[in-house]
């Protein structure tokens, strides 16, 4: 049984694509049984004088024809569509790695400036209040001694 679906115009008629009619005679010229080409019919609706123009159709070469013409078409044209479209993301990507640029620049900009911050914090912290021991107080004093290991 076709996979493919059947579609319909504006008014209401059936319109059969490509597909559906390739994979229809596929499976005409496999019914050989008595009976099974009518059957096949019966299951897609179709009348009699729409296969007979199918299948003079295909004597013709017209399904060849018409495969080789949209392969072609589907492999080398590019509607104007696809070209808005395209230039569109073209310029979307542009942008975006623009600002993914600017991104990672802040990003390390911002670790440089963390670590001079932590650098200047830690030596804040390390040093003493540079008051000279002999205007500190007594307990003052006591703490700057053993601090630095000097009692």
């Amino acid at each position: 049984m076709t996979d493919v679906q059947i579609g319909r115009s504006a008014t209401g008629v059936r319109k059969f694509s490509f597909a559906f009619k390739v994979e229809f005679l596929r499976e005409w010229d496999a019914a050989v049984e008595r009976g099974a080409k009518t059957r096949l019919m019966r299951e897609h609706n179709l009348s009699r004088r729409t296969v007979d123009r199918w299948l003079e159709a295909r004597e013709r070469g017209e399904f060849t024809a018409s495969m080789v013409t949209a392969a072609r078409k589907s492999r080398f044209e590019v509607k104007n569509t696809e070209r808005a479209e395209l230039a569109r993301l073209r310029k979307e990507n542009d942008a975006l790695k623009k600002k993914v640029a600017q991104s990672e620049a802040v990003q390390e900009i911002l670790g440089k400036a963390y670590e001079l911050l932590e650098g200047i914090t830690e030596s804040s912290t390390e040093t003493d209040e540079q008051i000279p021991p002999a205007l500190m107080s007594a307990t003052e004093y006591a703490q700057w001694l053993e601090r630095n290991k000097l009692s």
